[in-house]
Formats: C-alpha cells, structure tokens, sequence
C-alpha cells in the first residue's frame, strides 16, 4: 500500500507541475485568467477498524479551479483594443448564423472584411442597439446584435437647429435713438450703423451645402426706473435675404406655455375646467406690452363744477344749514347767487348696488373744499354703516342722578339731602318732539341715535336742575346769584320772511324796554337786542345816502334821536319795512363816525358806517325820504349795554361738541346770566311791532298786536293778568288767585257810583292788608302806563305812599307770579272787573259766576345757562362710555354752591350698572369739583336698532379737486364684474365696484323731499340737483368711471396662538386688565373694555366685534364700522378684519398676552395690481390676432377663446435683465422662409447670451446641419457607447457593449483563447450595460494582461518538483524495501 500511496503523490506532484507550466505558458496571453490545482486525501475506513491506528492511502486531484481575478491593463494605440476594469464579460457569437453565444475578458478586437467587430479568433463581439443619443433600446441578449462599422454618415442634414450664445456690451447705446434716425428708422446689413453687432454661422441646406447666416443684434431699449430691462431685436439674414421670425409663445422655465387674464396676470394652469385652445384663435398679446402695473381702481364718479367758489386753494368756506328757518336763504330755494346750501338730503346714493339708496344729511357748519369732502364722506360712511342707537329701556336706563357733596370745615362730607334726579323719559324735550311721529317719549322704551340721546338728555339736565333750584327754597344747590328770567316763543309756524323790530318789557316793569331786531337779511333770520331804537328821520331829501368810492354809508337819525347814543366803533343795527333795501335791512354795520349837517338852516344827526368788505352796492346810491321806506337805527351805548340776548332755541351746540342741528324754531327771550339780571322784574312781554311788512295789519290794539306776534311766535309773551274796573260798583267781588299750591284772597268793597280807579285803590288796599302774598306781585300803573308802586318793592306798603294814591292814580293792576308759574283766577260777588288774561287780545269780565280763568305763562326763573351749562354730558368715544363734567367756576369750591365733589349715578333703586354704563348708588364713585375733572361712566354697548338697516358699504371716498374745482365720490372697493374663475384668483363671481350719486327732489318752499320715482339704475339717481357737488338730473358734465381689476383686500391682524385652550370657558378680570384692549382701524383708534366676566373664544370675538364696531374719531365723528373678530379653535387665536379695503385700511390689536394678542403684527389691506391689457397691432394700428394654427392675422378668427390668453413675446427680441440674464426668450425661435429657390426652417437657441459690461463675443455656436461623410475613427466611452465619427462633423451612436457576469464563475467551461461558455454549473448570464448594475468600466485603448504572477508561479513550480522528487524517493524506497522482504523470503 505504500507504493500505491507514494504513486498518488508522485502523480498529483505532476499534476501541479503541469497546471503550473500552463499558467507560465500564459503569463502573455490577452485576458488569462490562471488556473490552481486542488488535491484531497485518501482514507480508507471499515467499521471493524481503528481509528486511532489508521493510515491514510495517498492524494487524489479534486480540479483544476480557475482565478478570476483582474489582470493588469495596460494601455493600447487601438480603440478597439478594451478591458473591462471590474467585473463582467464581452459577449460574442462564433459566427453570423450561430445560436451560441461565448465570453471573454479578452478584448483583443479588430474589424473583419465586413466591417464587423471581431476577436482574433473571429468571433463577433454583440452590442445593444441604441438611440441617436446613445440611449440603449432594448438590454437582453436575444436583442443584441453583432457591431458593423458604418462607411458614411448617410444623408446630409439642413441646418434645423443653432444654439447662439454670444454676450452683448452693455455700455451700447439705443441704436434708434442715434441722431441719424430721427425721422425714423431701417435696419439694413450693410449699414453698421443701424445694428449694434453681428455674427456668422455656416449652416447647411437639405443637400449638404453649406451657407453663411448672419445674426445681426439692435439695442432697442436701455433699462429705465419704468422699465429696468434692455432689450436688443435680432435679424437674421442669408444670402441677402432677412428672415422674419415666427411669433414666440412666452413660457416659464419649465417651458409650459403662460396665458393671461383680462388683468394680465400670468399662469401656466388655468383654473376653468372647461377651458381649452385647441382649434381656438386669440386676441395677440405680448409679454412686452405687459409695462406697467397700475392699481385696480374703484367705480368714481367725478361732479361737474361747483357752483362754490372756493379758490384757488379751495380754502374759501361755504355754509350749510339744516335749519328750515335757514332754508329759503338757500340755493336749492331758487337763490341762484347765495352761498348757501341746504344740508338735508344733501346726496343719494347707491354704493355697490346696494338694496337701496341712502339719502344723506350733513352738519351745518362753514366749511372748505377738503372739509366738505371730508363731512360729505363721514355722513356716507355713517349711513351704509353698522352703527346702533342708545335704547333707554323703561324703568332700568331712565334715570340719571346727580349728587353733590360739600366739605365741612370739619372734614366730614356732606351730600345732598334731595338727590337731583333726572328723567330721561315721559317728558319730551324740543329735541325729542322733533324726532317724528314713530318716536314716543312715554309708555316705551325709546331709541336714539348717539347724538340725539346726548342732545336730550343735556336738555333734561338743564330742565332738571332749574326745577330743582325752584322745588327747594332753601337753595341747596346755592345758585341764588344765577337766576334769570327766560321767556320762550311758540315754535313758528311758518319762516317770517321781513325784518322786524319787538318791543320788549318786563310783566312786572314795563319801563324796562328793549328792542328786539329779527333780521332777514340774506335771507337767514337772525336774532339781536338792543336797547336804543331810533327812527331814520333823513335831511329832508334823502333817509340814508352812499357813497360806493368811500364805502360809506351815511344814515340821517330822526331829530328826536339823541346822537350821543350813538359811538364809534360800535354796532349800528337796520330796521326797515319791506320797502327798504334788502342788501341793507337788517344789517350791522360799526359806526365810523357820527356828525351832523345843516341844510336850510336845518341841522341833521347822522352816523356814517364803513361797507367795505361787506358787499354793498357798486354804485352810488340814495333813499329818498319822500315816499321812503319806514327804517328805525337800533344801537346800544357802551353805558347801556342790553340786559337780555335773544336767540332760537337749539340753534346753539346743545351738548358740548354737537353737530348737528336741533333748533326748535321758537324764539328764547332771556336776561343775561350775572349781576344785571332782575328777576323780580317778570316775565318778558312783546309789547310792540315797530315795522308793518306786507300784508300784516296796522297794530292798533291788542288784538292786532297778537296776531303780528304769532307771525314770531311771541303771541304768549304778554302780561300774564290785567285787571281794570267798572264804574259804578255796587257790591263785594271776591278774587281768588292759585298756582295748585299757593293761593291768594281779597274781597273787594262796594263802591256804588265809583271811579275806576278807586275800585282799583281799594284792591291795592286790601292787598297791603295782607302779611303773605304767597308768591303772587301786583305791579299799580297810572294811566300813561308809568308805575305807581309794586308789590316788588321795598316800601310799597308804606302809608304815605297808600296816601298819595288814595286820591285815584291807578288806571291798571298788572297780576304775576314771582316765579313765573301758571296760576288761575276765580272771580265771586256781583262787582264787574275787566281783566285781560290772553295778553291783551281781548278784554274780559272777571265776573260773579265763580268761574275759573286760567293764567299760562311762557316765563320761567332759570340758573341754568343753557348755552353753557354748569353740568355737562358728552361721550368718550374712544373707551365708550359716558361722561359727566361740571363747572368749578359755578358750583365748585369758592362759589355760592362751594361744591366739592359729585357723583353720578343711574335710579335709586338700581342694582348692578345699567345698559347706558351707569352704576348704582353704592358703587358710584366721586371725582373732585376742580377745573377739567371728568367722571366716566362704564363702557357700555348700544342696543337699539340700527341707524340705517341696509346693506353694509365701508371706505366710501369723496374727495375736491382743486384744478378742476368738483368733487369725486369713489366705492369703498375695487374690481369690475367677473365670472367665477373668470381670472386668476377669482374662484367665486366677483360683483363690479358701483357708485350711483344724485339727489332727491327738494322743496324751493320747505326744503322738505318731494317723492317722484326715478330711473334706480342710471348712474345719477334722483330728480333733484346739488349744484355744490355738481350731480343732479340737470347735470350732464359729470364723469363716470367703472371699476376695474379685482377686488381689494381688507387689513388683517392676526393674533398668535393663546396660551391657553379657548375653547374651555375662561374669566377676564379688571385685577389684570386683561379685559381692556388698545385697538387702531384705519387711524382711528379707542381703548374697549369688555365686561369682565366668562368667555370662550367665539363670545369674546362677538364681544370685541361688537366694541371695536362703535368706536368713534372724537375729533372728525368718523365712525369705524364693519371690522370683524374671529376665533379659530385650530389656531387658538384671534383675526381681525376691517371691513373698508385697499392699502389705507390698517388695523393694530392690543390686548392680554394670554390671549395671543400682546404682539399683533399691523394688518395693511391690498389692492391688486394689474396690467392694463394692449392687444398688438400692426403698423396700421390694426389689431392683430392668433389664428388656430398660430398665425398672426388682423381678421378676428370665428372661435376665440375667453378670459384667458396665450401670451407671446417680441418676434426675434431679446429681454436682459439689470443683471444681464436673459429673461426672453425662453424657447427657441423659429426664422422659416420657403420659396423658389431658397427654402430654410431654423429654430435658434439664445438661451446662453449675456448682457454684461464687456465687449461683444460669441459664447457658444452650435448648429445641427451637415453634408454627407466618411468614418474617420470610433471613440468608446466607459458604458460602452461606440460612437462612429465622421469626416463631417458627426459623432454618431452605433451600439452599447453587452456586459455579462455569472453566479458561479469558475463554473464555465473554457473552450481556449481565454473563452468561455456557459454551463449548468456557471447559471444563466446575467447581462448589463458597463459601469452600471454591479459591472465594471469599458477602458478603450486597454487590453486586460494575464493575471499570471510568474515569480509565484516560479515558486510553485520548484515547490511541485520538490514533491515529486519526494514521492518519487519514497516509492523508491518502498521498493527497496519490497526487495528486501522478497529476498528475505526467498
């Protein structure tokens, strides 16, 4: 067994021997992959044997197993010479028509006969097909194909495509703008000067010929602050000829095309499902003529002229009255020169299409251009607004109480024992009975506008405490020295249209005479008292005389007149009947001087005034005294000043800061508040009417006299009783007079056969036998009228004085009440007295029938001056609420009343704060009586309806123009009408900005509306007219322009995320403030403090909303309105939108930090901006349009697309930014001419030009045509594309090397020259393509080396023959040894 075992060895020896001389036999060939021998022992086993005595029985070859490991590469001259670095192998097939297909790492590869690829031993090397751009079209091995080397590129290629990037100096000037094209300008190529540069490309037509083009480049535009782009045209001309390029599309960068709206804004995806181009034409649109964004702009209707003259500067001041005792002095009352308008129903208007027009009322005052504009806008904004009325709800809001607390020396405070309470309902006030039909003051709880709740309730307080300084003798609020005597007129009836000139006296004194002057002068009644009347006597020609060069007027005084009444420098007052001139009767004028003339030996008082500025005659002029006009002169010395001023009630500021008019058209006779005052002196009486006018009656008794005085109203201003007596009295008479609380009684004696005037001593006796009048005076006149005594007095009870008047003088007893209180009179016995109780209008018996006689006085003893009265109410509009001041230098500290401090509060059995913010008793607090303290109610909310519950319109703008001298009404919003997606960002139908504006049909008689139905859709509305805003029917001259664009956003401010969930219920508390919140709408800025109480985030948006809606400018009474507050439960926070939009609507939110809101950024409003749409022209100016095949034609095509527009670029311009990037074109364009003769079709890529301050140079020149060529070499990259290049330029694509691999390797079968073949053993091959999928690199030009180390293969080999020659010694050996047992043997 040892020589078997020893020959195992020797032969596996010889084995490795050989495996080593093959792989050294190889070290040189192309691709050799070495091989090593692998032996494995022989054991021979049996059950019945031992293991541990076994021996084994030699070696066995188990294979010869190939190394795939890559050999070295080295480099070749020859591209066909490849290597593969990585793993993989070629593919070939063994002929053109075998199935089989072998691999190999060698490749050794040269072109056959054929042209085809192959290896040395002429197997054919396989490749993908493959795209022009060398993509791979199909990657398996039943696709690949064996690679033939093409001769000629195949036909030649016109010339379709040139990429041109060259880089224009941006330092070159416009070339149209140079001084030879003046008159215009014509490119021509052989003209340098009308081309900023050039360059030149062969191209090639469809035969192969080549051609020169020339691009010639025009700088047409510098970049502008307008327009920050350059632009260059480009021409493109061959052979002499220009080639005109085809119309560009504009696209994005993507290359989508871009479309625009009728607002030029741009989109690449139209948002109107239904819309499509295909087969449509379109209007022509270019991006070019997209230049300037303008604002989309609201509807705007522009007035004609005004009839005002307002300047140049528009600060001359117009006046606007809302008193119809003001009307006829109006224009709209037929005065075509006054400068005076009528404010109601000043303008109707329609905004927006509202539900209905709004006629609106502006405040009476003198007002400039821009004031206008701005009160007009105010009133519209107020009247399409949100605003609510105060409702003062019956029995909880009614009552308002003052109290007033006195410091004791002592410190200690004292109030008042009688709370002073004020009654806001079930007694009406002039405001109130002016408020119409539907407005109840009794059994309701009311509502009032802001401004009338103010009005009424400052009436009531002034009521209230003149009442109270009446109810309480003992004058708790110590105001004795502020009592006056007040009379007041009837409302009138109808406006007396003459100057007039009232006596006035007093019940209790008729010596104390005035004279009242109602002027009509300009039409605009007017009131003024004076205390000197005098008859304009004249010079016995002339009553007054003027002279227009010195503006002097010289008034002649009746010689009765005493002149030194009259001084200079004051007033001088012109009273005439309706003969005398209207520019002069009933005005003031200031006395110059005063002098006097003789003529005839007769000498003539006059008083010359200035005119100058006053708008008197031009020319000179004289009223004759024969058969002139009656005229009284009416002054009042510095030493005699008037005692009482007349005005009509409500045309004063009835509450501090009032606006608007509330004047009661009845006339208020009143004395001066302070030391002249003389109550004791009665009520006012009319005791004359100076001027007989029109058809009025000579006054010639009392009856006559009451009459003229109804014409003012002043019919009731009389002595309240006159008692006269009969003669001849034979009985008693018994006079009871009473007031309901106070009664007085005589009985008169018998006086058979007596005078008058003894029946009347006898009264006065028996009332001096009295110790208590009870509150009533008797004044005793003679018969001139003169006083005798009066119960006023000090010593009328005197006996000397009863004496003196025995004998008779009294001819009239004048009956009153002290304080001016209705009383009543009953009259007992059988004695006849005659007594006047209806001023003199008719005579009376006072007879025996016990009958009662009412006595109503129009008199009242105030303290209040209702002009400026010591408690004031007013409201603070930026925290809403009430407010309550008082006068210091009337009640305060240091005056008779030596108030400290008042507080205010609402009824006495009220608990919590009422609806008007007022607290209770026990929560009111005090604030000091000082000068300028305020005390403030809660903020509180209005509750009543709504002012003018219409559609909501915000931000309406009226504005004058100056240069044009008219005014301009625009809507609150922007946009024109749109379809819903009829434009980019318009998902839902946009309505159109409107605005109507006209007038209602006004009264020339009333001022009143006239109703007469008009056309409500026409842009003026209305039949009436208002010349001062210059719309009306009769206006023709008046602009209206549509909105436009789209409609502009409102401002929003956004709160952050509150740091709590508001959706729980959360407590705001006054401890931290965090109910107060600081908020500013478009300027106009409040503090609002929410009730502190429970929310969550939707009741507190309603609350803020709510707030925030009533603020209100204290300085212009703009209003805010329409804001409206959202809580988001996804968000935790807060929105804040204005209702007004555009870019002046801002809106600024503070509030706790807990709620998101201490950070808010400022909401601004938009408006959109959009391009105002030019469709492109041709030189004729003839629009121009695309048609379904893209052809520009000036015929509109039959089907058009809509809303949305392809849009194009320049033909063949150029667009840089101010970086120099080109901006268009983005695609390529196209120049296509065909004709005989000459036919090209170019696309032209100019997307790699630049505009840059450098000279001009050409970046990059490529074009795609060529002539017919002849290989001239391959090239082979990494993935194992093989290009063919030709001798024209082309590198064209011929295939992709097929790259295989195997699981098992070392299971082919190698078949020699480093080939192999697949087997079960090796798998399937799985093939690829090179430097992709887990292959390796094609390297041209390599070849793979032999992975042979000989110096390895060298030790293997000495180390295989040194196991030989040991195997071989041990079977020598066993042989020996063999031998020596066979001899031993034998």
């Amino acid at each position: 067994m040892s020589f078997y075992t020893a020959l195992t060895g020797l032969n596996g020896s010889s084995a490795d021997i050989s495996a080593t001389s093959n792989n050294i036999a190889n070290v040189g060939t192309t691709g050799f992959k070495r091989s090593r021998v692998e032996f494995g022992d022989i054991f021979a086993t049996s059950p019945l044997q031992n293991a541990s005595s076994s021996i084994g029985s030699g070696t066995i070859l188990k294979g010869i197993k190939q190394q795939f490991t890559q050999g070295n590469i080295a480099a070749s001259l020859n591209a066909l010479d490849l290597a593969i670095s990585g793993q993989g192998f070629f593919a070939l097939k063994p002929s053109l028509t075998s199935a089989q297909t072998v691999y190999t790492r060698n490749g050794s590869l040269n072109v056959n006969n054929d042209r085809y690829v192959v290896d040395s031993a002429g197997q054919y090397l396989l490749t993908y097909p493959v795209n022009t751009d060398g993509s791979v079209t199909a990657k398996d091995l039943d696709s690949a194909v064996p690679l033939q080397l093409p001769v000629t590129s195949g036909d030649p290629q016109a010339t379709s495509n040139i990429k041109l990037g060259v880089n224009v100096n941006a330092a070159s000037d416009v070339v149209p703008d140079r001084p030879q094209f003046q008159d215009g300008y014509t490119f021509d190529p052989n003209d340098p000067e009308t081309f900023t540069n050039s360059t030149s490309i062969t191209i090639f037509d469809d035969l192969g010929n080549p051609t020169i083009a020339t691009v010639y480049f025009i700088k047409t535009q510098a970049a502008s602050a307008d327009d920050p782009t350059n632009k260059y045209d480009t021409r493109l001309v061959i052979n002499d000829t220009i080639i005109t390029p085809d119309l560009v599309s504009a696209v994005d960068d993507a290359g989508k095309q871009i479309f625009v709206d009728r607002f030029g804004q741009q989109t690449t995806s139209i948002p109107d499902d239904n819309y499509f181009i295909e087969g449509k034409g379109s209007p022509l649109y270019k991006l070019d003529d997209l230049q300037t964004l303008v604002p989309s702009q609201p509807a705007k209707l522009n007035g004609e002229q005004t009839s005002f003259d307002f300047g140049e500067e528009g600060d001359k001041l117009v006046e606007i009255v809302t008193d119809p005792m003001q009307f006829k002095a109006t224009r709209e009352a037929g005065n075509t020169g006054s400068d005076v308008y009528w404010g109601k129903d000043f303008l109707l208007v329609n905004v927006d299409d509202s539900d209905q027009p709004v006629s609106i009322d502006i405040n009476p005052g003198l007002y400039n251009a821009d004031q206008l504009a701005a009160e007009v806008e105010r009133a519209i904004n107020a009247a399409y607004g949100d605003d609510r009325k105060f409702q003062v709800e019956q029995n909880v809001d009614d009552t308002v109480t003052f109290d007033f607390q006195r410091v004791g020396a002592d410190g200690a405070i004292t109030p008042l024992t009688n709370k002073v309470s004020v009654e806001l309902l079930g007694t009406d006030s002039y405001v109130t009975e002016a408020m119409g039909d539907d407005f109840a003051i009794t059994g309701t709880s009311p509502d009032f506008t802001k401004e009338e709740f103010l009005a009424h309730t400052q009436i009531r307080i002034n009521e209230t405490l003149n009442g109270y300084g009446r109810q309480y003798s003992d004058d708790p609020l110590g105001v004795g020295g502020l009592q006056f005597t007040k009379s007041t007129g009837e409302a009138i009836a109808n406006v007396y249209e003459y100057t007039q000139v009232v006596e006035l006296d007093r019940v209790d004194d008729p010596s104390d005479k005035h004279y009242m002057v109602h002027s009509y002068a300009n039409k605009q009644p007017n009131l003024s008292v004076h205390t000197v009347l005098d008859g304009v006597g004249g010079n016995g020609t002339n009553l007054i005389e003027y002279a227009s060069t010195e503006n002097r007027l010289r008034i002649y005084l009746d010689a009765n007149a005493d002149a030194t009444d009259y001084e200079q420098g004051r007033s001088i007052t012109l009273a005439g009947d309706d003969n005398f001139r209207g520019d002069l009767n009933g005005r003031s004028f200031v006395i110059s001087s005063i002098g006097s003339t003789t003529i005839n030996s007769t000498t003539y008082n006059y008083v010359d005034v200035s005119t100058s500025g006053l708008a008197v005659a031009d020319e000179d002029f004289n009223i004759a005294a024969s058969g002139g006009p009656t005229i009284f002169a009416l002054t009042s010395p510095a030493d005699d000043e008037p005692t009482v001023e007349a005005f009509f009630e409500g045309s004063h500021a009835v509450y501090e800061g009032a606006q608007e008019d509330y004047s009661s058209q009845s006339i208020i006779i009143r004395e001066k508040q302070g030391s002249t005052a003389a109550t004791e002196k009665g009520a006012f009486v009319a005791s004359g009417w100076k001027i007989q006018n029109g058809s009025e009656s000579a006054v010639t008794n009392a009856a006559t006299l009451a009459t003229n005085l109804a014409l003012l109203g002043l019919q009731n201003l009389h002595r309240p009783m006159e008692i006269t007596a009969s003669t001849g009295s034979a009985s008693s008479t018994t006079l009871t007079w009473s007031d309901g609380t106070n009664s007085l009684a005589i009985t008169t004696a018998a006086h058979t056969s007596a005078t008058a005037a003894t029946q009347l001593d006898d009264i006065r006796d028996k009332l001096d036998a009295l110790t208590d009048l009870n509150g009533f005076s008797f004044t005793f006149l003679d018969s001139n009228g003169a006083i005798i005594d009066s119960t006023t007095g000090s010593n009328w009870r005197d006996t000397a004085s009863l004496t003196t008047n025995a004998g008779g003088d009294i001819a009239k007893i004048l009956v009153s009440r002290d304080d001016n209180a209705d009383f009543t009179v009953v009259a007992g016995g059988t004695t006849a007295l005659a007594s006047s109780v209806d001023g003199g209008a008719t005579t009376a018996t006072v007879n025996t029938t016990a009958a009662q006689t009412d006595i109503l006085i129009k008199s009242t003893v105030d303290w209040v001056d209702e002009k400026n009265p010591p408690v004031k109410v007013g409201y603070d509009a930026v925290n809403q609420r009430l407010s309550f001041e008082v006068d210091r230098t009337v009640l305060g500290s240091g005056t008779d009343s030596n108030f400290n401090s008042f507080s205010v509060y609402g009824s006495a059995t009220q608990t919590g704060i009422n609806n008007l913010g007022l607290t209770n008793a026990d929560n009111a607090g005090r604030v000091q009586i000082r000068g300028g303290e305020v005390l403030y109610g809660d903020p509180f909310v209005a509750t009543g309806e709504e002012i003018q519950p219409n559609d909501k319109r915000y931000g309406i703008k009226v504005a004058y123009n100056s240069e044009l001298q008219n005014f301009s009404i625009s809507s609150g919003t922007t946009g024109e009408a749109i379809d819903g997606n009829g434009a980019i960002g318009v998902s839902a139908q946009q309505k159109a900005s409107n605005i109507q504006v006209g007038r209602y049909a006004i009264s020339e008689t009333t001022g009143a509306r006239v109703a007469q139905a008009y056309d409500v859709d026409a842009t003026v509305i209305g039949n009436g007219d208002n010349s001062l805003f210059g719309v009306g029917a009769t206006k023709n001259d008046f602009l209206f322009t549509a909105g436009t664009g789209l409609k502009a956003t409102s401002a929003q401010a956004v709160g952050a995320s509150a740091n709590e969930p508001l959706t729980n219920v959360f407590k705001l508390s006054t401890q931290n403030g965090d109910n107060i919140f600081n908020v500013s709408v478009n300027g106009i800025s409040g503090i609002i403090e929410v009730p502190a109480t429970s929310y969550v985030g939707t009741t507190l948006a309603e609350a803020l909303q709510t707030r925030i809606n009533q603020i209100v400018d204290p300085a212009t009474a703009d209003t805010i309105g329409g804001v409206t507050v959202s809580y988001s439960s996804e968000t935790n926070s807060f929105t804040f939108a204005t209702g007004t939009t555009g870019t002046d609507s801002t809106i600024k939110v503070k509030g706790a930090a807990r709620l998101g809101l201490d950070d808010v950024p400022l909401g601004v409003g938009t408006v959109p901006e959009i391009y105002n749409l030019v469709q492109a022209t041709d030189a004729q100016g003839v629009a121009l349009y695309v048609d379904a095949t893209g052809e520009v034609v000036t015929n509109p095509p039959e089907n058009m697309v809509e809303d949305y527009y392809p849009l194009y670029i320049d033909e063949g311009e150029l667009t840089f930014d101010k970086t120099g990037k080109l901006v268009s074109p983005k695609n390529l364009v196209h120049y296509e001419k065909q004709e005989e003769g000459f036919s090209i079709a170019l696309d032209v890529d100019f997307s790699s030009s630049t505009q840059l301050a450098q000279p001009f140079s050409v970046l990059t020149v490529e074009q795609d045509g060529f002539t017919s060529g002849r290989l001239d070499g391959i090239e082979i990259d990494s993935s194992g594309t093989i290009r063919a290049n030709y001798t024209n330029g082309q590198n064209n694509p011929l295939g992709k090397i097929v790259v295989a691999n195997f699981n098992n390797q070392n299971g082919l079968k190698q078949i020699g020259n480093a080939t192999y073949t697949e087997t079960a053993v090796s798998g399937t091959p799985q093939v690829g393509e090179a430097g992709s999928e887990g292959f390796g690199n094609i390297l041209s030009g390599s070849l793979e080396r032999s992975n042979v180390d000989i110096t390895e293969e060298l030790v293997n080999l000495i180390t295989a023959q040194r196991n030989f020659q040991a195997s071989a010694k041990a079977i020598e050996t066993t042989t020996g040894l063999t031998q020596t047992i066979i001899n031993i043997r034998m």
